[in-house]
This record gives structure tokens, sequence and C-alpha cells, in this order.
């Protein structure tokens, strides 16, 4: 995409790491505006589709920029690593399960 191209040549690779962090934040108060609107115990006053809009709207902002820092989604190295994450997040999700049912 000419864009992603335009748009490394304009910029250092630290100004897109603060772009990153800035979008990465933004997402992060998405999903929890968000969080809000679906439990409903802090009530606000989001309607639910336009809260699922920005979240939807930050991800495409955090994916546009790692994509223009080079980021590699098909690489061995981040499939091994998002495996061995996920690996770990079921594990203590199972370990909760057994110490829920004590």
């Amino acid at each position: 995409m000419k864009e992603i191209k335009d748009i490394r040549e304009k910029l250092s690779a630290t100004e897109l790491l603060a772009q990153l962090a800035e979008e990465c934040m933004e997402l992060g108060h998405a999903a929890l505006k968000l969080r809000r609107v679906m439990s409903g115990e802090n009530p606000t006053p989001t309607p639910p589709g336009e809260a699922c809009e920005k979240v939807s709207e930050e991800i495409a902002d955090v994916i546009l920029v790692l994509k223009v820092l080079g980021y590699d989604y098909d690489s061995p190295f981040h499939h091994e690593s998002m495996s061995s994450k996920a690996k770990r997040w079921i594990s203590r999700l199972k370990d909760k399960a057994k110490t829920d049912g004590d």
C-alpha cells in the first residue's frame, strides 16, 4: 500500500512508536467504555453501537501503525509467541476454575 510507504518515509521510528502508544491508549479507553456499556453497572450515555464502532476504529488505528512499523503478522516468531501466551492464559483460566471449584 503506497500510503504506508509514504507514512514510513515521513515519520521517524520514535514518532511511530509514540503514535502506536497513543493508539493503544485510545483502544484501551474505548474497550473500557464498551465494558461500561455492556455491564451497565457504571452507566454511560454512549450507545452500544457507538461504543462497538469506537473499539473497531481504534483496532484499525493500532493495526495501521503496526503495519507502518513493519510488523510481520505471519512470522513464525509471532505465531510461536502468541501460541505460548495463549497456552499460559488458558492454564491460568483452568487453575482459576479449579480454585473456584474448591
